[in-house]
């Protein structure tokens, strides 16, 4: 969570990272590799998961996901 908006660019790779605190979950079970959401005014917004190197703590593209990433356009 940051604590003002941060400006996401098309076509630029993120690395998203997160530590989680609390009681074992199913850590993104079911996970996706592509997310696209398509606003009221048609518009889309396509996000794409990919594996990232280092520590990932046994986690993948299918199996530990970031869980939820609210944004605007």
């Amino acid at each position: 969570m940051f604590k003002e908006p941060i400006e996401i660019l098309p076509s630029v790779f993120y690395t998203a990272c997160a530590t989680l605190k609390g009681p074992d979950s199913h850590y993104g079970t079911k996970g996706l590799k592509k997310v696209i959401h398509e606003s009221p005014t048609a518009s889309k917004t396509c996000f794409v998961f990919f594996s990232s190197p280092g520590n990932n703590n046994g986690t993948s593209i299918e199996d530990g996901q970031i869980p939820e990433i609210i944004f605007y356009t």
